[in-house]
Order: structure tokens, then C-alpha cells, then sequence
């Protein structure tokens, strides 16, 4: 389990938690809705110098 969550995970498992959290949050998981997500992961790197959270 701790592997897990240190691990990087792949593209594939990144888009299947990404398409459950909108489910789990009522919304669509559009193309709109993938781009806002990789733009504030984006935002969120540069604020913390370029590490991944």
C-alpha cells in the first residue's frame, strides 16, 4: 500500500481517478473539464518550484 502512494503514477491510472472523482462529483469528465485540471496542476507545480505534490 505504501508503494502506492508513492509511487508516480501511470497515464492510464491517472485518467481512470480522474474519470471516478467526476463521477463521484456529478461531473461530466469532458475535455473542457481534463484541460482545468491539467492547467491547475500546472499552477500548483509553479507555485511549489516545479515539485510534484
Amino acid at each position: 500500500m505504501a508503494e502506492l502512494a508513492t509511487r508516480e503514477h501511470t497515464a492510464a491510472e491517472r485518467e481512470q481517478r480522474a474519470l471516478e472523482a467526476a463521477s463521484e462529483l456529478g461531473v461530466e469528465y469532458t475535455e473542457q473539464v481534463e484541460q482545468a485540471g491539467q492547467d491547475a496542476w500546472a499552477k500548483i507545480r509553479a507555485h511549489q518550484g516545479g515539485s510534484v505534490a
